[in-house]
């Protein structure tokens, strides 16, 4: 038994194509050096991107680290304009016991409203208020202005999550995420929060302890504007950026869903991760992301960046992207050349071995080329275009004795016409010569004249629909002046079908069938014949019925039988038991032989109340030679 690679020596050598084989051999020695060199140094420019890209999301993380800390250097410079102004030291820095004993002039608290609203910029600082000790003053809020109630009872927020941290610390300023604040706070004022203490003073000092405190400075903030922040840092696919404070609270995230991802505990930080302000890959359960986190100064958060290690090299792809196209163009260049070296030796043998080919599907055709060459291959070439040739010829001639052969069968169905017909019109005009009719005589002629002329004129086999329609309605004339017009004969069918093609002799059969084994049968001897049609898809049907005897049901299957026989030369119809109605067996043949075993005709038939007949054709346009 061969070994594989036996096998794919035996099969590059004997069972692949040739230009197939040239190619190869081209790009084994042409490509592959160069895809090795490729690889190399694609290993090593790499490691140098990422290097290089980590270094610079280290620099970007803390530029946005700095943009943080200038937004709460902004928000913190507000609070302390705030609580130093002079009404709000008059008002709330004072000592308990004289707490709420300050008349207040309308313009100082003017000057104090106006102060809070030019600090209230809705983009960053969106909203401010002051929570007042309302277990000591009286009801501030008799001061606030429609649209800005600055002062509101500290009672307001008891239920707050900050409030229960000023009440066991002493510290001054909070900053608050929004799981800090109450409902009423996110839905009305901000997502966060900037917090001063004002302490009741002692003695010319602060007292310490939340029932010490006169009142709360709020400046409510817009968490869109730091996660914009932490937004831009974000410059590859799937990074996350998100603030933490000291509790492992989220206070904002350039995406919340990747932040939860992506969450590392502040006390496993620096387990996790190493030291602050350095990127460090770190696993998860769904892959490894660098990650690292950066203090935000003057606050109790941090900055935890996340940038998915699948993603950190997308720039280094993206030069190896780069890399790799020009390889390919190079590739694509010496493609082109090893296939041009090989088409000049192997496209005239492909072409002779493809065009032989073809014979499994169809006739053999010959090759169109202007110069086969005077080589071998030229030799071979011509060679086959001469076989193919002779085969053609052949093949012609052999189609042509085909349709002579089927139309000569087709004539001869055609000529086997009931001579009865004639000898018994010829009878009645000589016995309307005999009685003085010599009118009758004159159309009768004259009708049989014209029958006649439609049925042999120009040798044609076949007639327009309308010219049959005449033929098979003179027929019926002359039946009526034969049998004392026992027969009303009606005809429906469209202008737009008439000028179709359909054999001659189609359906005087069928109506001759009608007429003598149908009325004539009937004890009145007394009926009428109606043919309609109309196209259908690609077909024209015709249905000729008439109000006659009917055929009996055994009779009818005879006849169906007969019918179905169609063009089968192996089947043996039974007509000869039935001669009258050899027209119709003749007519559905002379149909199937000239258009195939879909068309002809089919009959239903109810004994006592008639017979209908229907007859399908394709719809073909005359035309003129």
């Amino acid at each position: 038994m061969k070994n594989p690679f036996s096998k794919l020596i035996h099969h590059y050598t004997y069972d692949m194509r040739l230009k197939t084989k040239l190619v190869i051999s081209h790009i084994i020695l042409v490509l592959l050096p160069t895809a090795v060199l490729s690889g190399f140094l694609y290993l090593r420019i790499y490691g140098i991107v990422m290097d290089d890209s980590i270094r610079s999301e280290q620099a970007l993380s803390a530029q946005t680290v700095t943009s943080i800390e200038n937004l709460i250097s902004h928000v913190g410079h507000a609070s302390d304009t705030i609580t130093s102004a002079m009404l709000i030291q008059d008002l709330f820095q004072v000592p308990r016991a004289e707490a709420n004993t300050m008349d207040i002039s309308t313009s100082r608290m003017n000057s104090l409203f106006h102060l809070v609203q030019s600090i209230t910029d809705h983009s960053m600082i969106t909203d401010v208020k002051i929570y007042y000790d309302d277990s000591v003053y009286g009801d501030l809020m008799q001061y606030n202005k429609i649209g800005n109630a600055l002062f509101n009872p500290v009672s307001s927020v008891s239920s707050s999550y900050w409030y229960g941290i000023y009440s066991t610390s002493d510290q001054v300023r909070l900053l608050c995420p929004e799981l800090y604040l109450t409902p009423d706070e996110t839905e009305k004022n901000g997502k966060l929060a900037y917090i001063t203490r004002i302490p009741y003073t002692h003695d010319g000092g602060a007292v310490s302890g939340i029932e010490n405190t006169s009142a709360y400075v709020a400046l409510y903030l817009s968490r869109p504007a730091f996660d914009m922040v932490l937004r831009n840092d974000a410059t590859v696919t799937d990074e996350a950026a998100f603030l933490v404070n000291e509790r492992d609270v989220i206070v904002s995230a350039s995406d919340m869903g990747l932040a939860g991802k992506y969450f590392i505990p502040r006390p496993d930080l620096r387990q996790r991760v190493g030291k602050e302000k350095t990127f460090s890959l770190v696993s998860y359960l769904d892959g490894s992301a660098y990650v690292a986190y950066f203090p935000i100064a003057d606050t109790d958060w941090y900055m935890i960046s996340i940038i998915p290690a699948l993603h950190i090299g997308d720039a280094g792809r993206a030069l190896m992207m780069h890399f790799a196209l020009i390889y390919l163009l190079f590739t694509a260049l010496a493609l082109y050349t090893a296939f041009r070296l090989s088409g000049s030796i192997a496209d005239r043998i492909i072409g002779v071995a493809l065009q032989m080919e073809t014979v499994r599907t169809g006739p053999p055709q010959p090759m169109d080329v202007a110069d086969t060459g005077c080589d071998e291959i030229g030799v071979l070439s011509d060679t086959y275009n001469y076989m193919t040739e002779e085969i053609i010829t052949l093949m012609d001639s052999q189609k042509k004795a085909s349709d002579e052969l089927r139309m000569a069968e087709f004539r001869a169905l055609q000529a086997q016409i009931n001579p009865h017909f004639l000898y018994n019109t010829l009878d009645m005009i000589n016995w309307l010569s005999q009685t003085g009719q010599s009118e009758k005589v004159t159309e009768a002629v004259q009708i049989l004249s014209r029958f006649y002329k439609l049925t042999l004129s120009r040798r044609e086999l076949m007639n327009s629909i309308e010219k049959e329609l005449e033929h098979v309605s003179l027929y019926v004339r002359l039946q009526n002046m034969r049998y004392d017009n026992c027969v009303a004969f009606v005809v429906d069918v469209p202008e737009e079908i008439c000028e179709y093609t359909i054999p001659k002799l189609t359906f005087q059969p069928i109506v001759e069938n009608a007429f003598l084994h149908g009325i004539m049968m009937k004890e009145e001897k007394k009926g009428s014949i109606l043919l309609t049609g109309w196209p259908d898809g690609d077909d024209i049907v015709f249905i000729i019925s008439d109000d006659g005897a009917g055929i009996p049901p055994e009779t009818l299957d005879t006849l169906k039988d007969d019918v179905n026989a169609g063009t089968d030369s192996s089947a043996s119809p039974r007509h000869t038991a039935f001669p009258g109605h050899i027209g119709v067996y003749n007519t559905n043949l002379r149909l199937k032989s000239l258009y195939g075993e879909s068309y002809g005709l089919s009959f239903t038939s109810t004994l006592g109340k008639g017979t209908e007949v229907t007859v399908r054709i394709p719809a073909r346009h005359i035309t003129s030679d």
